[in-house]
């Protein structure tokens, strides 16, 4: 499916993976990780790609591209990739009757002798040398007689200087196996896939952050099965289905395996300011106010990230199709995104919420916690914590929150959130679910354990096709 989107060309693909540190006075269960047509604006990312030519990457040639990146000017190259990253996806393919591919890449500095090696050239370490450009950056053409097969082969770069094989975080089609990640030439169909988009820049949040999306088997963009596809959105995208994330991530590609093929799981990637772009107003966790832009990171979903998403794949992506689900501040940008009425979801996972944010600073008195401020019946909600009490939920400084008892993973808030929730109209078993794990701890592997429950959860309660 062709896809018209206008691209301000920028910098190499990069991930945003690492967790903030904060320092914490006690458990507060805040971490701190960190188309038809549609003109999306990639963004200024690294100031020497201003000057670099605008390239349409729908519409360049593959000789168009390869001179950009043949010119080994960082700007042209680092532009040059990123673009196509968003468009025909790398490697890059010159089409039929031509056979050629152009992979390209950044390394990090130092390497001096590097190869693209795969399963469609059979992994021989020098048959495919790369051009070094400089440092960091190397390219090479492969043609028709070099390439076995390119539908179903993995591919990586090989550094002959210490004999190491590199994924390619440049793939935008990849996936992982027992030695880690690799990039596929062209992923098979009779397999589910991950797509990656690096580095967009939104028009709402500063920070850049990549886009992904776990593609099941047989999917194919813009048929008639792909507008019968379910949607899942999540947030923090690069924990949810990279099992080298933190705690060995969230396995949902795992979970939707086993459910079928009719889910496609699009998700948006966290950066530096995820502690202000999943809170819905500021609070003092202990360092100074932070948080309140829930309304800018909403926007970026609905305005662009879903727009892409849609485009890209012809899928449907609102209403009763769309669940959205997350984690801790990600479960609470979900339950705001369900307030709010967002692209008329159909069900959220709210899974170890931090819903007590806007009253955990211990001076202030704003009631302006979801607790407090939540009002109606909106999209059917599943809701859960890990861990537990140790006697009994508190509000000991009387700030409406029962938060000062000996609980963890947000146990006694989340328990006094259903109530308000059920107050608001909720049915339990109809449009509210609750599970509870006892004792299990606030990270990616728990709510590994826990994402089946909330998908079966969701699709009870009316998550469905559309």
């Amino acid at each position: 499916m062709a896809v018209g989107v206008s691209f301000l060309l920028v910098g190499c693909p990069s991930e945003h993976s690492e967790r903030d540190a904060w320092p914490l006075a006690r458990d507060t269960g805040v971490d701190a990780m960190v188309l038809s047509d549609v003109s999306i604006d990639v963004g200024v990312i690294d100031d020497a790609a201003e000057d670099a030519s605008r390239l349409d990457a729908s519409r360049a040639s593959f000789d168009e591209v390869l001179d950009e990146i043949a010119s080994c000017d960082a700007a042209r190259f680092d532009a040059a990739l990123h673009a196509v990253a968003w468009d025909r996806g790398w490697p890059l393919d010159a089409g039929a009757g031509d056979g050629r591919w152009l992979f390209a890449t950044r390394l990090d500095e130092g390497a001096r002798s590097v190869s693209v090696v795969g399963d469609f050239e059979g992994w021989d370490e020098s048959r495919l040398p790369a051009t070094r450009c400089d440092a960091t950056r190397w390219f090479v053409v492969v043609d028709a007689a070099d390439v076995t097969t390119a539908t179903g082969s993995k591919y990586k770069w090989y550094v002959a200087d210490d004999g190491s094989y590199r994924a390619p975080a440049e793939a935008t089609q990849y996936g992982f196996d027992g030695f880690g990640r690799f990039g596929w030439v062209r992923a098979p169909l009779d397999q589910p896939h991950l797509e990656q988009f690096p580095d967009f820049r939104s028009a709402h949040l500063a920070e850049p952050r990549a886009f992904r999306a776990f593609v099941p088997t047989g999917f194919v963009a813009g048929s008639s099965g792909a507008a019968h596809a379910r949607t899942l959105l999540l947030h923090d995208g690069q924990n949810v289905f990279h099992p080298d994330a933190f705690f060995g991530g969230w396995h949902v590609d795992d979970a939707l395996r086993a459910r079928g093929d009719d889910v496609i799981a699009i998700a948006v990637d966290n950066a530096s300011d995820r502690m202000d772009a999943y809170t819905q107003v500021v609070d003092d966790i202990g360092s100074g106010t932070i948080g309140g832009r829930a309304d800018d990171y909403l926007a970026l979903l609905e305005d662009e990230a879903l727009p892409f998403f849609r485009a890209r794949y012809g899928i449907v992506a609102r209403g009763a199709s769309l669940m959205v689900a997350g984690s801790s501040l990600g479960g609470l940008i979900t339950l705001v995104a369900a307030e709010r009425d967002f692209a008329a979801m159909g069900c959220g996972a709210a899974l170890s919420s931090t819903v007590g944010w806007g009253s955990i600073d211990p001076s202030a008195r704003s009631h302006t916690s979801l607790v407090e401020t939540w009002t109606g019946l909106h999209a059917p909600l599943y809701l859960d914590t890990g861990g537990g009490v140790n006697g009994s939920c508190l509000d000991a400084d009387a700030d409406g929150l029962e938060d000062d008892g000996d609980d963890a993973d947000n146990y006694c808030v989340n328990q006094q959130f259903l109530g308000v929730l059920e107050r608001a109209g909720y049915e339990p078993g109809r449009t509210l679910e609750r599970a509870w794990e006892p004792d299990a701890p606030h990270n990616e592997a728990a709510w590994a354990g826990r994402i089946g429950e909330a998908l079966d959860a969701c699709a009870a309660m009316g998550w469905r096709a559309p």
